[in-house]
This record gives C-alpha cells, structure tokens and sequence, in this order.
C-alpha cells in the first residue's frame, strides 16, 4: 500500500512526493522494526521466576533429534531455507522474481542456570539469526540465478527466545507463540547490534526533522530572489564527486591513527550520509525541473542538518560505533 501511495503521487503529484514519502518511509519503518524494539524492550526472566505472559529467556539449546538442512547440509534441531530465482535490473542490482520457502522445527529446551524450560516449535521466527547464503550464477543467459538462504538452530547455541509463558496439564511452564506472531530467536549480538542502529536514528531523528522542514520550505514556500544556472561543476559533484570523496577519506582514515583518523572518517560519514539523502531527491528535482536556484538550497540544507548532526553527536556516535 505504501509503495502504491508513493508510485501514485510521483505520476500525479511529482512535488509532492519530497513531503509524503518520508512520511511514508517513517511509517514503514516503525511498522517493520516492531518486533526488534518489542525484543529489544522486554528484559530477561530467570526461569525460576517466570509468571504469564510474554516473557523472553536466555539459555542454551537442547534437543534429541538431529536433523539436516536441505542445501548446507547442516546438523541441526531445525531451519528455515528459502530457494530465490535472482534476475539483475540494468543497473546491475538484484532482485527476487520469485521464491519458494521450507522450514523444519521440533520442540527444544532451553537451559540456563536458572532451570530448563520447554520450547513449543509450532513455527520459529529465525528472521534475526545469521544467515548461510550461496547465490548460483547461470550458464544459461536466459536462465535466472539461484540464490539459497538457510538459517539453522542447533544444539548448543546461546539463543534469546521471545514468546509467551505458559502452563501445561502438569502446571510446569512451557513457551508457546503468541497468537497472532511466532516465537522470535535471537542472539545477544545481534541485539546490540540492533539496539545501536536504534540509537544512532534517535541522536540524528532531530536534525532528520530539521532537515524535512528546510527541504520543503525550500522547495514550496522559499521565493527565487536569483536566477541561477545549471552548473554542470555541481552537478557532477554531488552525483559523483560526494560519494568518490566518502571512499577517499574513508580509506585514507584506515591508514592513520590519532585525531586525523576521526576527523577524516567523521567527514566521509558527512560525504555518505549526504550522497545518500541527496541522490533521489536530485534526481527528482532535475526531473521535474525545478529553479537551479531550490535545487542549490535544498542540497545545501541537507549538507548543513548532516553536518550539525554529526558534529553536536560526535562523542555518542563515536562510542556507538567503537564499540565491538
């Protein structure tokens, strides 16, 4: 439905999808990390202390029966494999035309210090485990590529399960799903990951919001006070030259150490982060033809929000991103 709203209103209303789809975007985006920030919300229940309700436990998996998985050939308690026909646009990027899915689970323990509990695997979400994948090229032009993801779960592993407490007929807690979504496996690695993605958006969510308000003051509200022409210099730049000067400094950075080290890895991350933010919206606004002049302010917005933001959150993204 976003993609539908957002594919109308760039046929019919092509300026107006700068302020609907960041709009959309957001919504998408709270939507889909629902269930890392419900993961990443509730906190750990020692087994021996466990009430009703949605609870998530940390422990070691234990199960009798090992099974295979389909392509790796994995020895494992159970696994979710998805077999992809890739075809490539003229960009060169991938995308999948079609797909068929298999998963194989069986209940399990979960084992800590603080007891043994049941796993009820009536279906898994393993969406958040690391991922096993083989892409096989063609020989054939005509023919798609294959592309083969396998998640597996084994004896052994250190897992977070999230999902609901619950009693069985011999008053002993089991987990089970909850009723609308699947019991979701996780790692404590990834969730750190996870949790600092999280932070950097909250640390740079005010200076996205900045960023919003200029961009379209410029494009709707801001008068042209100049004629300005098409300066193909700028042009190239911020289609190119931005992005080429992120890899420069980036790679320079990694062979120095001290303060220089920072400054110049801070100021890629300035480079990429616009070249990110500015490419889309430039290519709209060439396409729509919009005043040389907007297009020079707007671009210069998003450089100045990128900018303040990393420089006011130097420190916190710096932690974030030092730390392993």
């Amino acid at each position: 439905m976003a993609l539908g709203l957002s594919l109308f209103t760039l046929i019919f209303f092509q300026h107006f999808i700068v302020p609907i789809f960041p709009v959309i975007a957001t919504v998408f985006a709270i939507y889909a990390t629902k269930t890392q920030r419900k993961l990443l919300k509730t906190k750990q229940t020692p087994i021996s202390s466990l009430k009703t309700g949605l609870v998530k436990i940390q422990g070691t998996v234990e199960a009798p029966k090992i099974m295979e998985s389909p392509f790796f050939k994995v020895q494992c308690i159970g696994y979710s494999y998805e077999k992809a026909n890739i075809s490539y646009n003229d960009e060169g990027s991938d995308y999948v035309t079609s797909a068929t899915q298999q998963q194989d689970f069986q209940d399990f323990y979960l084992v800590n210090e603080t007891g043994r509990i049941k796993v009820i695997a009536d279906h898994l979400n393993l969406s958040f485990l690391p991922a096993q994948v083989k892409t096989i090229h063609s020989i054939k032009q005509n023919e798609s590529d294959i592309r083969h993801t396998e998640r597996t779960l084994k004896n052994g592993d250190l897992i977070n399960v999230l999902g609901n407490a619950v009693k069985n007929d011999q008053q002993q807690f089991e987990l089970q799903a909850e009723s609308k979504s699947p019991l979701v496996i996780s790692t404590s690695a990834i969730e750190y990951r996870t949790k600092k993605g999280l932070m950097v958006v909250k640390y740079l969510l005010p200076y996205f919001l900045l960023m919003y308000i200029a961009v379209n003051y410029f494009l709707f509200f801001a008068p042209v006070k100049l004629h300005v022409e098409k300066n193909t210099a700028f042009i190239l730049f911020s289609f190119f030259g931005m992005p080429i000067l992120a890899v420069f400094l980036g790679v320079t950075s990694n062979r120095i150490e001290g303060f220089f080290k920072s400054f110049l890895s801070n100021l890629a991350g300035i480079c990429f982060g616009v070249s990110i933010l500015t490419f889309p919206l430039l290519c709209l606004l060439f396409a729509t033809e919009a005043e040389f002049y907007r297009i020079l302010c707007i671009w210069a917005s998003v450089f100045f929000c990128t900018t303040l933001g990393s420089i006011m959150n130097y420190k916190k993204l710096d932690t974030i991103f030092k730390s392993p």
